[in-house]
């Protein structure tokens, strides 16, 4: 059984307690950042992520490995608190420390563009993290769900069908090989005093670099962003792979990716269950919801 929601919350107070002790900060109130698939809580100076340590293990150890290696490599990300000796373990929880960053300017979509360039940029070639697999992603987001559960069952069966589409299409991508984010939206961005800073490194592995451009063309395709944002972003990303006939299958799978996620997590706020239906609906049935990015 997976910790409860105060279980998730106590371990991550007691990280903060270890971590600030013996600064002012550490008698600050924690502040609830954002639930989901993991609980982020921040205080002064530190934000914790904490998930159920028999969902969550190959994921913080990801961010951690990954987090390590951009920062090494220079590309902005946000940084581990107290090195890359994580995740820790507390009483059926894993949590990760990061330093809390904010006061920049909002993100846009110039940022999102140049951050996906230098990643590429500054990581091509480099396979010493694990490979990008949105698919699987995919699946781990509702493998808790019952295997009769129609929302998840409809991921389950998508992602059959998506798995060769995806495997060549990540073969032949134009721009070779790099590190990929996977999920590059204003909302895993920090607008640091230093400048835009990549987050939420769940799925980050070595991949198909166009497919970092598909949030920004499923920003336009469901959530009614403005179709100039995804022409902003391209430019400053250097590239546009829209031409390319294995973009369908990266937006296809992108797609799928934030549809599970949301299944995955709709019990937490009916608001979310919601969400959840709208966009299994829209690949499903075709029927038109837009789509909103909690």
């Amino acid at each position: 059984m997976d910790p409860s929601s105060e279980e998730l919350r106590q371990a991550g107070e007691q990280v903060l307690n270890r971590v600030l002790a013996d600064e002012q900060g550490a008698a600050e109130v924690t502040e609830v950042v954002r639930t989901g698939a993991a609980l982020l809580l921040r205080r002064s100076r530190v934000l914790v992520r904490v998930r159920p340590a028999d969902r969550g293990s190959e994921v913080a150890h990801r961010e951690v490995q990954v987090a390590t290696l951009l920062e090494e490599l220079g590309v902005p990300v946000t940084t581990l608190v107290q090195g890359a000796a994580q995740p820790w373990t507390v009483d059926g929880c894993l949590v990760t420390a990061w330093a809390w960053s904010s006061g920049g300017d909002p993100i846009m979509p110039r940022d999102l563009g140049l951050l996906a360039r230098t990643l590429r940029v500054h990581t091509a070639d480099v396979v010493a993290v694990p490979v990008l697999d949105p698919i699987e992603a995919a699946l781990d987001a509702v493998a808790h769900l019952p295997a009769d559960d129609p929302e998840a069952s409809f991921i389950r069966d998508r992602a059959a069908d998506l798995a060769a589409p995806w495997a060549e299409a990540a073969q032949s991508d134009p721009l070779g090989r790099a590190v990929v984010h996977g999920d590059l939206h204003h909302g895993n961005v920090v607008a640091s005093h230093e400048g835009p800073l990549l987050t939420d490194l769940e799925l980050v592995g070595s991949g198909p670099p166009s497919y970092d451009a598909a949030p920004a063309v499923v920003g336009v395709d469901r959530y009614g962003t403005e179709p100039a944002t995804a022409a902003v972003f391209l430019e400053a990303f250097g590239a546009d792979p829209r031409e390319w006939s294995g973009f369908a299958t990266f937006v296809a799978v992108y797609e799928l990716w934030v549809t599970a996620w949301a299944v995955g997590v709709r019990d937490a706020e009916p608001a979310w269950a919601t969400e959840a239906s709208n966009r299994v609906a829209t690949l499903r049935d075709g029927a038109d919801h837009r789509w909103y990015l909690r």
